[in-house]
């Protein structure tokens, strides 16, 4: 009798078994590797590769503790730290995509969802591909590679999808700072306006006490130099940003750089490292304000905003003129001004 009941105790543990197994087997739902989309020690990463059909490549890659975009550009740091620290950290799994929809779901993602590669300390460590919304945009379709099955993923506290915190295009990556520097980090600023020579000027730091000076071409206007104005010239350059990036055609940027700019502003730090902006005249086009003067005629030029490049990369900047224009100041802007009685 004690046989006959530990031979039934067996079978039926075996035949449990057998269906625990075959249920999470179903489901993907066991093995929490193969929903495990999130990586916890992001400080550790140092390569994430981007890709999707529609857009392209996209390599984001850290050396010397700065990310670099495609090996070119210096990445905004910001965004960079929201991917790893808000959304590659962070992501979890809400569920298996329902069986109805799963089919759909598997058909959209081959075409459409971006696929993501994260490298740690040199070694690839996880792939996943990044599909669309659910039909309630609170959550994402997402398949870790090598599992069984897509999931719907989220971040806990968010209420929206994780599509767009990966964008493919290069110019949502790279760094917007133009310049970025505090006064004591500065050695000289040049600013030269090629068509009004008389108006260029170099400020120079003198010494570590914080004096400096100012020089400027002998047709320069003379007047009284407010040494004041002089000295807190350096601290404009803190944080100063480009709008964006335009998009030129070759020939439309080799035919800018061959213009003349209306100033150039060279820049020369504490340790040696020269940076050159030179800024042009953007063409007015109907996209923006102010098309018209005040008798109604149309503008050649943007009266807001100018085209630029930064130590000769192969881009272009939009700078705001609200931005940059206490930097773009001229000789004759430092002179005490005439009391009008």
């Amino acid at each position: 009798m004690k046989k006959r009941n530990f031979v039934i105790l067996i079978v039926l543990l075996g035949g449990l078994t057998t269906w625990f197994i075959l249920k999470n087997t179903k489901s993907g739902t066991s093995d929490k590797d193969k929903t495990a989309f999130a990586v916890e020690n992001v400080e550790e990463i140092d390569k994430i590769f981007l890709t999707n059909k529609q857009d392209g490549n996209l390599l984001l890659e850290k050396k010397n503790g700065i990310w670099l975009v495609n090996g070119k550009f210096e990445a905004n740091k910001p965004t960079v730290t929201f991917l790893l620290n808000e959304t590659i950290k962070k992501i979890r799994v809400r569920g298996p995509v329902p069986a109805p929809a799963r089919d759909n779901v598997i058909a959209n993602m081959a075409t459409l969802a971006t696929k993501v590669e994260i490298y740690m300390n040199g070694e690839l460590e996880k792939v996943y591909y990044v599909g669309a919304p659910t039909s309630d945009l609170s959550g994402t379709y997402m398949y870790l590679q090598d599992s069984k099955d897509p999931y719907i993923t989220h971040i806990p506290g968010f209420d929206g999808f994780l599509s767009s915190r990966y964008p493919v295009a290069e110019n949502d990556w790279i760094s917007k700072l133009v310049f970025d520097y505090k006064p004591e980090e500065i050695k000289s600023v040049d600013v030269d306006y090629p068509a009004n020579i008389t108006e260029s000027f170099t400020v120079s730091r003198k010494n570590e006490k914080g004096d400096f000076e100012i020089s400027a071409s002998e047709s320069a206007p003379a007047g009284n130099v407010n040494y004041g104005a002089v000295k807190s010239y350096f601290a404009m350059f803190g944080n100063k940003t480009c709008e964006g990036f335009a998009m030129f055609e070759a020939s439309k940027f080799d035919s800018l750089i061959r213009s003349k700019p209306i100033c150039t502003i060279t820049l020369t730090d504490n340790k040696g490292t020269i940076h050159k902006l030179k800024v042009y005249f953007r063409a007015s086009n109907e996209r923006d304000h102010a098309l018209y003067d005040n008798d109604g005629k149309p503008l050649t030029y943007d009266p807001s905003r100018y085209n630029a490049i930064l130590d000769n990369q192969k881009r272009v900047l939009i700078l705001q003129d609200i931005v940059f224009n206490s930097i773009m100041i001229k000789y004759s802007d430092f002179f005490f001004k005439q009391s009008i009685d």
